[in-house]
């Protein structure tokens, strides 16, 4: 029995897929790139090997498997609980990319079938992402589709509660095809001020989305509705509502990388668009260039430390983030890594592409 139990795992073993090996200077977020088609996956391909502790420490040797498909075999390991434990290890990972196969790779069918492709954008972040309204009329509520919200505790801040009930400035008069159960969005609205490239500024209504709610009643003028989700906490005297917009989410199949950056070519930051003071992971920044000069949605870029001591010395990575709106002249950016607590993405902060997307 115990030779029997042998040869089927030898056997067994022979249907996975090998893992890749690690090569000096690899990090996950070269590997997601050639194996994934995209670096911002890296937290796909951490995740789909938790032997690996910390992310940004992979050493020459170490085992790789690629998520998408079936078991793959990580050498060097040993598993635990069985007296037949081999020198390996399982996990749930892909054979290597076809074009980069050598001997081992393969599955049982023969087959070499893509990687699963991970999305670049989350349409949960995009759905969050704060908008810019250049200011064009002295009423700012009820404008361009935004219309009040009503309560009977107008001073107070709508808090956590599911069951939290509005009114909002709406009904079938507007919208004739609005009904119960429909989802409405609650913004908050602040005016601030924007460089433009002629050295000014330029007025605009930033809105953030706070809260969904769900419609319970309809009238003609107005809406009855109960706070289902929020974001943030707000106060009805400072909030806009409209029904949820439907969004085209950005669907990035690969990134064609950019080897190097031009000086001309790089923005920087210009103004924090979230409420918090000091950026963090998964905040949103406008950048001073737009779609005349590559920023377009989609796009990957990089944020950079220059020294202005000594402009001679070669800049540091601060973290890298991703376009997920732009005109001609503006970008909004969504930071997706930040690499030192102890620097970070500041206004004046140099940006540059890394990659452009296909889309």
């Amino acid at each position: 029995m115990k030779f029997k139990h042998i040869v089927l795992l030898v056997a067994a073993c022979a249907l996975l897929a090998m893992a890749y090996r690690v090569q000096k200077g690899d990090t996950l977020w070269d590997l997601s790139e050639a194996y994934l088609q995209d670096p911002f996956a890296w937290p796909d391909l951490w995740k789909a090997n938790p032997h690996i502790q910390d992310p940004h420490w992979i050493y020459p040797g170490d085992s790789i498997c690629f998520p998408g498909q079936g078991p793959c075999m990580i050498q060097g390991q040993d598993t635990q609980g069985d007296d037949e434990a081999q020198d390996f290890a399982y996990t749930q990972g892909a054979q290597r990319n076809p074009q980069n196969t050598g001997s081992g790779s393969g599955s049982g069918s023969g087959e070499h079938r893509p990687p699963e492709r991970a999305k670049s954008f989350n349409s949960y972040y995009q759905r969050l992402m704060p908008i810019l309204e250049s200011v064009g009329t002295k009423d700012e509520k009820n404008t361009r589709g935004w219309f009040m919200v009503y309560s009977d505790e107008v001073n107070r801040p709508i808090n956590h509660s599911l069951e939290h009930e509005i009114l909002l400035g709406f009904g079938r008069r507007i919208f004739p095809k609005l009904k119960e159960g429909d989802i409405a969005e609650l913004w908050t609205s602040k005016k601030v001020s924007v460089p433009n490239s002629a050295g000014t500024t330029d007025a605009y209504y930033l809105r953030q989305l706070a809260a969904l709610v769900k419609i319970t009643g309809v009238g003609d003028s107005l809406s009855r509705s109960i706070v289902v989700q929020t974001f943030a906490p707000i106060s009805v005297e400072k909030t806009l509502a409209r029904p949820q917009m439907p969004m085209e989410t950005i669907d990035v199949k690969s990134f064609k990388q950019i080897k190097q950056a031009k000086a001309e070519d790089m923005a920087e930051v210009v103004m924090f668009m979230d409420r918090s003071i000091i950026p963090s992971l998964y905040s949103y920044i406008l950048v001073n260039m737009g779609k005349r000069k590559n920023y377009v949605p989609g796009s990957a870029v990089a944020f950079w430390d220059m020294d202005k001591r000594d402009p001679t010395l070669p800049p540091r990575l601060l973290g890298r983030g991703l376009v997920v709106y732009s005109d001609n002249e503006r970008a909004t950016v969504l930071i997706r890594d930040l690499y030192k607590a102890t620097r970070r993405v500041d206004i004046g902060t140099p940006v540059s592409l890394t990659h452009l997307p296909v889309l």
